[in-house]
């Protein structure tokens, strides 16, 4: 019934909508919708679709360099509309005119402003990828303003609907709630906060990825699948605090991907003898582990330390992320779409103040061990032991706490990378603390 009655939806929308599912062929021997989803994964990431910053062999003097041109959407927006559309609301700002009233045009001058000056795909396109970008923009757009409502955020479909679509295509590789795919946010959050990126996605796929692109379905159905996913649950925000707090203690070992060879660009200075090179990669190494850098309790042995990341805590994590992605971080090819996000939350949500919690001089906690006693005991004993020594292959928790007891205060809160250590931000503030002074009494020698 549920099928049949989203193929009668799916008729009177398609009417209402006027938007074409399936086209004629594009160039000789290939389908016309699979070019213009390949166009649409153009526009998206041309980069990643062709396999990296290609450059062509042209006529160019070589006095006058090309210029890598960005990416489409980041001047025209995911609905196509640049400075005109609804996506200026949720901070795409800074955009461009935007494409839609190149829908229907001539592909032959669709092209030639591809090529022009201005955009400059022509040093980096091949003609088989600039045919497939004209024909998306003049055949793959979509009145986005008709499947989203531009207030609310809500696809204008029926998520019921939606619901059997998504749990035979996508659900395979996605999970049945969204999260299936441990590298990528999960899809509720993202429909969510940026639906018409979804709906994008949803009818071209992934650029050089394995998605399939749902072009080829009624447009009325695939609002129904982006208003069903958008009833997906979030990602739980505790969760994602602290596995960013051990993506900033060892970002390598809790996502298990690889470190650049050499210092890190922006680490200032030569690191100390015993420091390896990997470990300027770590977020800690510059910000400290009471992420106040430079001016923070560890400064007087970390002699490299840079600005803290303090004044950060409460900021919006959308900016957070973009300070990684940028040129002095490096990280855009190392963190996935979920490191980032949970790396960024961490920092706007999950900072502990360490200066209320340990006296910087003497080391101290402050907390109360003897009110946290059976917490020991009962959380952390079973693998540390009840002397803090039953683990060989690292120092007695006792010399840990003592020497180091911010470092010792982040692990507690946030788990230890790549590890099944318990994080225990969820507890108390002065749970944590009273945990760290209780340790503190334990033996520091084997």
């Amino acid at each position: 019934m549920i099928g049949l009655r989203g193929a009668a939806l799916g008729l009177i929308f398609a009417a209402l909508l006027s938007v074409p599912t399936v086209a004629t062929v594009a160039r000789a021997g290939e389908d016309e919708a699979a070019t213009i989803a390949r166009g649409g994964r153009l526009y998206d990431d041309w980069a990643k679709e062709i396999g990296g910053d290609r450059l062509r062999q042209t006529e160019r003097s070589q006095d006058k360099p090309a210029t890598r041109p960005g990416r489409c959407v980041d001047c025209h927006g995911w609905d196509y509309r640049g400075r005109d559309g609804a996506a200026q609301r949720i901070g795409h700002m800074g955009l461009a005119k935007g494409i839609d009233g190149k829908a229907g045009g001539d592909i032959a001058s669709i092209t030639a402003i591809l090529k022009d000056e201005r955009h400059g795909y022509r040093d980096f396109l091949g003609d088989a990828d600039l045919a497939d970008l004209a024909l998306f923009v003049a055949k793959g757009q979509v009145p986005m303003t008709n499947l989203v409502d531009p207030a609310t955020l809500r696809a204008r479909g029926w998520a019921p609907n939606g619901n059997v679509y998504f749990q035979t295509i996508c659900a395979n590789c996605h999970g049945n709630d969204g999260q299936g795919i441990v590298d990528a946010r999960p899809l509720g959050d993202v429909a969510r906060e940026d639906p018409w990126r979804a709906m994008h996605t949803l009818l071209n796929g992934h650029p050089n990825g394995t998605m399939p692109a749902l072009r080829v379905l009624q447009t009325t159905t695939l609002v129904d699948i982006l208003g069903h996913i958008q009833t997906l649950p979030p990602r739980d925000l505790l969760a994602s605090v602290v596995r960013g707090g051990r993506l900033y203690d060892t970002w390598y070992k809790e996502n298990g991907r690889d470190v650049p060879a050499g210092v890190h660009p922006a680490y200032p200075g030569t690191p100390p003898k015993g420091v390896e090179a990997r470990t300027t990669w770590r977020c800690k190494e510059c910000h400290g582990w009471d992420y106040r850098g430079k001016d923070g309790a560890a400064a007087a042995e970390n002699k490299l330390a840079v600005k803290g990341l303090h004044e950060l805590a409460g900021a919006d994590p959308g900016l957070i992320a973009a300070k990684f992605m940028d040129a002095r971080h490096g990280f855009g090819a190392l963190l996935s779409p979920r490191d980032t996000f949970d790396l960024a939350n961490f920092v706007s949500r999950g900072q502990f103040d360490m200066d209320e919690a340990i006296e910087r001089s003497s080391r101290r906690s402050l907390g109360r061990p003897e009110r946290y006693t059976s917490h020991y005991h009962t959380i952390c004993a079973p693998c540390h032991g009840s002397d803090g020594r039953a683990i060989r292959t690292m120092p007695p928790l006792g010399r840990i706490a003592a020497s180091d007891p911010w470092r010792a205060l982040h692990g507690i809160l946030n788990g230890h990378p790549g590890e099944t250590m318990p994080p225990l931000m969820a507890l108390p503030r002065d749970a944590a603390n009273g945990i760290l002074a209780y340790i503190q009494t334990l033996p520091s020698h084997r």
